[in-house]
């Protein structure tokens, strides 16, 4: 009996460690990357203040500028052509890359990839997701309801 309660006593433990070490790599990822994110905007910043002040005044006459006109030229040059990671139908596209960048991440945070995956997907396409509301209204509640009056059959059969 104390084994039983030490034993799970140690499994608790053991997860709520877990818990926490993932929570705390999560929250230093984000740390991370607002701090990348920070450097770089810096980096961009920088370099285009030097480049416009290098090249503008010289070929067409224009005014030397700061580093927050600069920084801010950056951010509109983002917003004019490249959004912010946003594509135009919301998914992104699949390419090598990403899925790698994907899979450090779910190594990174402690996450098996597998059990974060759905198992299936309509049709072979997530694209087909967008029927799904219309077809739980026209068919899904009696086809699930009698899902459940199989699976209580089965039950009552076993017993």
């Amino acid at each position: 009996m104390e084994n039983e309660v030490s034993n799970s006593r140690e499994e608790k433990v053991s997860t709520h460690r877990r818990h926490h070490k993932k929570v705390f790599r999560i929250v230093g990822a984000v740390i991370g990357g607002v701090i990348m994110a920070v450097v770089f905007a810096f980096v961009f910043g920088i370099l285009v203040k030097v480049l416009w002040n290098w090249l503008m005044p010289g070929i067409f006459g224009l005014p030397v500028i700061t580093y927050w006109q600069a920084f801010g030229i950056v951010i509109f040059v983002k917003l004019l052509f490249g959004g912010f990671g946003h594509y135009h139908n919301g998914h992104r596209p699949p390419d090598h890359f990403h899925k790698k960048i994907d899979q450090k991440w779910h190594r990174f945070i402690g996450v098996d990839e597998e059990d974060d995956r759905d198992e299936w997907v309509p049709g072979g396409s997530h694209k087909n997701w967008k029927y799904y509301k219309q077809y739980w209204k026209d068919e899904g509640k009696a086809a699930f309801e009698a899902y459940i009056e199989k699976i209580e059959a089965e039950k009552k059969e076993d017993r």
